[in-house]
């Protein structure tokens, strides 16, 4: 595709994005089925609305909503900036808003290409920050995983992986320690009950094209 392609692409992404969260909040100009479907959309997202925009624009995340971040070089001379922001705000049906939610994002830059918001971003990895999915070995049982900050690993419904969310993690002394999250993940891969821990990913490409297919044309 020309740039001029994926420019129109954008365009239209981003305008088309913006009237449906119009479409959605005003709730005057489609019908409730339409509605329902633009409310099951944007709850079916886990990132904010901005954070789509700037992955297509290839754009660095950069501003006082980035709670960690560092910097490692590649062998090709790249370099990889991963960090830690607030996820979108996300309430109960009853209309209470529930816990913040955090994301981890790697961001990988070609080497000569400077750090900073203007990008390029070569490429994109999103994970939760604020979960760890937990692979268990036969027989053995959720419970077994406990983390010294309390959390325990609990049932993950409709996966076959348990689910280890870090909500006493993040309130240790002193503030979460997200330059330590991989560590425990690699931490988690050498317990005893688990076959394997990971970073539970965000598909933002996915995501992206469903915002796109729900827009309005």
């Amino acid at each position: 595709m020309s740039g001029m392609g994926q420019r129109e692409r954008f365009v239209i992404f981003l305008v088309g994005a913006l009237l449906g969260i119009v479409l959605l909040l005003g709730g005057k100009s489609c019908g409730s089925e339409k509605k329902n479907q633009l409310r099951a959309v944007r709850s079916s997202l886990s990132m904010a609305p901005m954070m789509y925009d700037f992955a297509v624009m290839k754009k660095g995340f950069y501003g006082k909503y980035v709670l960690f971040e560092q910097v490692a070089e590649t062998k090709d001379g790249g370099k990889v900036r991963t960090l830690v922001t607030g996820g979108t705000r996300r309430y109960s049906p009853e209309g209470k808003e529930l816990p913040e939610e955090h994301i981890l994002i790697k961001e990988t830059y070609v080497a000569g290409v400077a750090l900073a918001e203007a990008g390029p971003v070569a490429s994109y990895d999103f994970t939760f920050a604020d979960r760890i999915a937990i692979k268990l070995k036969s027989g053995r049982q959720a419970a077994e995983v406990k983390l010294q900050s309390g959390d325990v690993a609990v049932a993950w419904p409709g996966h076959e992986e348990v689910l280890v969310r870090l909500d006493a993690w993040r309130k240790l002394p002193g503030g979460a320690p997200w330059g330590q999250l991989e560590a425990l993940v690699r931490e988690l891969n050498g317990h005893p009950a688990v076959t394997e821990a990971r970073l539970v990913r965000i598909d933002w490409q996915a995501e992206a094209d469903l915002i796109r297919a729900n827009s309005p044309k």
